[in-house]
């Protein structure tokens, strides 16, 4: 792992989930620009909410096209953007992680960047962020929290 930045993306799990759709978008249109495509998986709490944000992303950003595919979605075909939750697996190797999820994957250092969505609610999404944060610094990663 190269680099975990924590960032405050607003009260809510509403509020976080169209931060993370904007973020994703930013990431796609640099790698865009870089010509080369980054993997990104969009890692979610639970199924309904990776539910929410796949049909966010074909609204947000409204300036850009994301090619994107829950993970379990075996009619699609792979994309560059891959939605995620517990329980799902997938043989996949990732770029980036956005994590939508308060607690880290499992597996969060095998990706070369990380994005932690921090929800501010004042109460058990916070905490499990702050956990998640304590947690990076136990595994020798001293990661960035961007307010």
């Amino acid at each position: 792992m190269k680099k975990i930045d924590f960032l405050t993306a607003g009260q809510s799990e509403n509020d976080a989930m169209h931060f993370a759709c904007q973020l994703v978008g930013k990431l796609y249109l640099k790698s865009i620009k870089d010509n080369d495509l980054k993997t990104i998986n969009f890692r979610c709490a639970d199924a309904n909410q990776a539910h929410n944000v796949n049909d966010l992303l074909w609204k947000i950003p409204k300036s850009l096209f994301i090619p994107h595919r829950l993970v379990n979605d075996k009619k699609s075909k792979e994309c560059k953007v891959e939605i995620s939750y517990p329980g799902i697996k997938s043989n996949r190797e990732y770029d980036s992680l956005v994590n939508l999820n308060p607690q880290l994957p499992s597996n969060y250092l095998e990706f070369q960047e990380a994005y932690q969505m921090v929800i501010m609610d004042e109460s058990i999404l916070q905490e499990k962020a702050r956990l998640s944060f304590k947690k990076c610094l136990e595994d020798g990663i001293k990661p960035t929290y961007i307010d």
